[in-house]
């Protein structure tokens, strides 16, 4: 059977994903949607720092794959929708950072997925796009809420209703991309990126991104969460570590602890 996610650890904090149906430009199919989901669950509780998901071949994911969903019943078609919503709120739910590593086409459901990444860091040759309205159906799993976020709405109706390919340069205009990186050097800086994460403190990068996930919500409890995630931290071994380590000039060592 083919191993369609490949799970790679590069370092000991730093994992990374690869969907592997470069055949089929990684489509994900109800198989791959459950393999991904358990997989993330086995990490959680594991002292991962950074999480890195890219695509093997010529493609980060085409997302849904069309052989399997023209056979669907409405229930069926449901069922898959929310299997997909699921997984992605793990991934946006998931206790340390997570970088989609774009590095080819990114479209419908591929889209989707990376936009339920915290970071999106793209090849010079990765291409953008949904596709849905081309075939009859609309995103199903957060792209109506989530691309939004990233880009706005008039700039998401663009691409919803035109169905048009963007670049990785355009995309990077739009602010759906943090940076592009030529081919050749793309996982060396992807890499790069991972490791100046890992060095610093989990527990407060953990709570950060909890913080961060839930802007532009109600402004007043915020500010009281934060305060807390802040006495939170400053109670924790590694934030002690990280002070003394900064006046002995040296480099922290975290236990995530």
């Amino acid at each position: 059977m083919t191993d369609f996610i490949i799970e790679e650890k590069l370092t000991d904090y730093i994992v990374f994903f690869r969907i592997n149906r470069p055949d089929v430009y990684n489509a994900l199919n109800f198989e791959m949607l459950e393999l991904l989901s358990s997989k993330l669950d086995a990490l959680v509780k594991a002292d991962v720092r950074c999480l890195v998901i890219t695509g093997m071949g010529k493609s980060f994911s085409s997302g849904v794959d069309l052989k399997e969903i023209k056979d669907f019943d409405p229930n069926t078609a449901r069922n898959f929708s929310l299997a997909g919503h699921r997984l992605l709120e793990k991934i946006e739910n998931f206790p340390c950072p997570v970088i989609a590593a774009v590095n080819g086409y990114a479209v419908g459901g591929g889209l989707e997925m990376a936009c339920a990444c915290d970071l999106r860091f793209a090849a010079e040759s990765a291409k953008f796009g949904l596709p849905e309205s081309k075939v009859g159906m609309i995103t199903s799993w957060g792209g109506t809420f989530r691309l939004p976020r990233h880009i706005g709405v008039a700039r998401a109706k663009e691409l919803f209703f035109t169905a048009r390919m963007i670049t990785a340069v355009e995309a990077r205009e739009y602010g759906l991309v943090n940076e592009v990186y030529p081919d050749e050097r793309f996982m060396e800086n992807v890499f790069n990126i991972a490791r100046r994460i890992e060095k610093n403190a989990p527990i407060a990068n953990r709570l950060a991104k909890k913080m961060l996930n839930r802007y532009p919500w109600d402004l007043d409890n915020l500010k009281d969460e934060e305060s807390l995630a802040l006495s939170h931290c400053v109670n924790t071994e590694d934030q002690n570590e990280a002070i003394t380590a900064y006046l002995e000039k040296r480099e922290p060592v975290f236990k995530n602890r």
